[in-house]
């Protein structure tokens, strides 16, 4: 779940029960979702497509983030992208965008006298952006240039190429960003047809929370959002991962001090209930100071100058990764020992009381994060394009129901030690 809790947004205290929400479907098939608070006399918006990275063919790769740049950036049919920007400002928005393999999420955080203009607004951009050429052709330099500084980043350069190796023909092999020589050369109407296709009501969760009355609230949603038409379920491109019976091995070089090593595993699914066991695995193994790796290698053995273990969540397969900076000559042994820390747990497990810590450490961090507005909207409605709102409201207790006999039988699985993908990322 680590990978959505990342939206930095106004403070908003929020205690939401599956009760408290106000939830509708439209007629065209959007699904909009309403919490009142009135603490705070704000109002935050998300909507998500549930179109994503895993969504294109090679023929569109990277159409979805080029997407999301032009309407956010680019206009509409009745503004254009600098007069969307001064209105935004006018009104005291916050707005922004992203694209995973799985969505793409619009937001919009406001003051609450100006949910109509939100409404408005969001509306014309999510259903009425025609980016005429001249406007696409400049913000393809810009998507380029971010494809650039993703480039210049060991991290993301490791990480990019552990999936490109890990998930094989697997949509999450993609880079979301795209390539430079599609974005360049991706024609106009294919990216503004495939947009039409795409971003329809159906195919959208729309997520409202704030200082709002609900009733009135999903009147204005059906004034500005009711009358667009259904339109085309996205299809996923899915294969299954390959399976590997030996370690691949990636090296790539930089102008660089220090290495990067970065060990790539596959993890279960959204659906899965190993999920939560996944999630408390991270913890325990690189999530905080007392962590296994962490431990082992930068406090014992001083091997590596910072280390980690993320687990991400997706629909299909997820991504399961330590991550350390070094110094080259200590590639060797960090690997090594990174092993034995992964085989000792597989053996012999780990502890009740380090279940009860992760567990604690867990829900902290889960209800810190939904202190925040537009954080609760972005998660709720980016977990209901792939996998459902319950996700949420079920997940702390979830992961308190993990038992240790659990936890360790999901180590032996995925914490395999002879065929994950390495790579490094050296000095030249």
């Amino acid at each position: 779940m680590r990978n959505l809790l990342i939206v930095g947004c106004l403070l908003l205290c929020v205690s939401a029960s599956a009760s408290d929400w106000q939830i509708t479907e439209l007629d065209n098939g959007l699904k909009v979702m309403i919490l009142e608070n009135h603490q705070v006399p704000q109002v935050n918006l998300s909507t998500t497509i549930k179109a994503g990275a895993k969504n294109e063919t090679d023929y569109f790769d990277g159409a979805t983030h080029l997407l999301e740049h032009l309407i956010l950036f680019r206009g509409t049919e009745k503004m254009t992208g600098e007069q969307v920007g001064e209105a935004m400002k006018k009104h005291g928005a916050y707005f922004n965008g992203y694209t995973s393999s799985d969505w793409t999420d619009f937001v919009i955080s406001l003051p609450k006298e100006n949910l109509e203009f939100a409404l408005q607004i969001h509306a014309d951009m999510l259903f009425r952006s025609n980016f005429p050429k001249a406007e696409m052709d400049q913000e393809r330099q810009v998507v380029i240039e971010e494809i650039s500084i993703t480039e210049d980043s060991p991290f993301r350069k490791a990480y990019r190429a552990s999936l490109a190796t890990l998930y094989g023909k697997h949509p999450y092999s993609k880079n979301v960003l795209g390539t430079k020589e599609n974005v360049r050369d991706i024609p106009r109407d294919s990216v503004y047809a495939y947009y039409k296709r795409y971003y329809a009501p159906n195919n959208m969760t729309m997520v409202i929370v704030g200082d709002v009355d609900a009733a009135h609230t999903l009147e204005l949603v059906k004034k500005y959002f009711g009358d667009f038409p259904r339109g085309e379920i996205p299809h996923d491109n899915y294969t299954p991962p390959p399976k590997r019976n030996k370690v691949a091995e990636i090296e790539i070089k930089k102008d660089i001090e220090q290495a990067y090593l970065m060990m790539s595993m596959i993890g279960p699914k959204a659906d899965s209930p190993d999920q939560f066991t996944c999630d408390i695995m991270a913890i325990l193994l690189g999530g905080s100071d007392s962590s296994r790796l962490r431990k082992k290698l930068r406090e014992e053995l001083r091997l590596v100058y910072a280390i980690d273990f993320l687990f991400y969540t997706h629909k299909y397969e997820g991504t399961m990764f330590s991550v350390m900076t070094l110094d080259t000559s200590n590639l060797v042994e960090a690997e090594q020992v990174v092993n034995g820390v992964l085989t000792d747990v597989r053996e012999n497990g780990f502890t009740e009381e380090e279940l009860r810590k992760a567990k604690n450490v867990i829900k902290t961090d889960y209800y810190t994060s939904m202190e925040q507005g537009l954080n609760i909207a972005d998660k709720y409605a980016q977990y209901d394009s792939f996998i459902g709102r319950e996700f949420v409201d079920s997940y702390p207790d979830n992961i308190e129901r993990v038992t240790l006999a659990e936890l360790n039988a999901a180590a032996k699985v995925y914490l395999n030690t002879d065929s994950y993908v390495k790579t490094t990322v050296v000095p030249q």
